[in-house]
């Protein structure tokens, strides 16, 4: 969209995912490797800022007072840029718009109005500040030469945003969990005075499960229609659980990146300096594919998962 020299565009690598399926455990095994770095879900930066640390960096810091991101908002405050700034889609610390209905075109490939354009190009622009500034800082402080940095915020309306710009060298990489297995993971976040009600418990299935649907084909849409075929890389948790190393050898394929065993076997490293993502990176242990939901997430559940993502499950591999 802006014309920008292709030696001038930010290798990036977009983890696009409803969450809760398998993209923590892809971006610290991107992170891990000696030539990618990963800042994490970036969108959110902004809200940590304006609330002075609700998640900590993983280096175990508030992101307030970890000396990486000090350093970041020296360089450049993503307070301080022109709206539409880098959090437009993360309305809350914690939550985003699933349906907007005035942003669906953006996932098509009409032609937009001028004002969207350029709400897209400042957008991106600061987006492309801050990615920068992080790629000079981590650089520095992982002492050697950075190929990739990774973007792991999973929003499919930012997504369509920065791949219609134009401004990065952009791969993306979508991770998807069977739905059933996704609904036991978001049930089990209930509070206990909602954990054991029946209605509470039927209204999560339905709004999960259509969740599910729509930002999974967001996602896809934004893909098809502005990414090439190998620019774009469909990940299932179940295969990326029990083939770990198989399915990262396709990853750096992708990248053009040698395959690094440690990315596997020590994929924990990975986590320099991330803001948010799963509390799973700060745990130990190896990969082990989780499958509790097919004991524990009882039959009507299960049925209700699977009968409300119907209309477009099959295409990412779930009968």
């Amino acid at each position: 969209m802006f014309n920008m020299k292709q030696s001038d565009k930010i290798n990036l690598v977009y983890i696009a995912s409803i969450g809760h399926s398998g993209s923590t455990l892809v971006e610290s095994m991107l992170g891990t490797h000696s030539k990618i770095a990963t800042c994490g879900e970036i969108h959110i930066w902004p809200h940590e800022i304006i609330r002075q640390g609700v998640l900590p960096c993983s280096c175990g810091k508030s992101v307030i007072d970890c000396e990486f991101w000090d350093k970041m908002l020296k360089s450049v405050n993503p307070l301080d840029q022109s709206e539409p700034q880098i959090d437009f889609f993360r309305e809350k610390h914690n939550a985003g718009h699933t349906v907007r209905l005035n942003r669906l075109l953006d996932f098509t490939s009409k032609k937009l109005d001028l004002e969207t354009e350029r709400k897209i190009r400042v957008y991106a622009q600061n987006n492309y500040s801050v990615f920068k500034s992080f790629l000079e800082l981590i650089q520095v402080e992982l002492d050697t030469q950075v190929d990739w940095i990774v973007d792991a915020s999973k929003d499919p309306y930012r997504l369509a945003w920065l791949a219609r710009s134009d401004l990065f060298n952009l791969k993306v990489i979508q991770i998807v969990k069977n739905p059933p297995a996704f609904i036991y993971s978001m049930l089990k976040k209930l509070p206990k005075d909602k954990a054991h009600s029946p209605y509470h418990r039927f209204y999560e299935t339905t709004r999960q499960s259509l969740k599910w649907s729509i930002e999974n084909e967001l996602i896809s849409q934004a893909a098809l229609n502005h990414l090439k075929a190998e620019d774009y890389m469909l990940i299932n948790y179940e295969k990326l659980a029990s083939q770990p190393s198989e399915t990262f050898k396709q990853v750096c394929k992708m990248l053009n990146c040698q395959f690094e065993e440690k990315t596997v076997n020590n994929f924990r490293a990975g986590n320099v300096h991330t803001i948010a993502g799963n509390p799973m990176r700060y745990q130990k242990g190896g990969i082990v594919l989780d499958e509790k939901w097919k004991k524990l997430l009882s039959a009507n559940h299960r049925r209700m998962a699977e009968t409300l993502t119907l209309i477009n499950r099959h295409t990412y591999g779930y009968r």
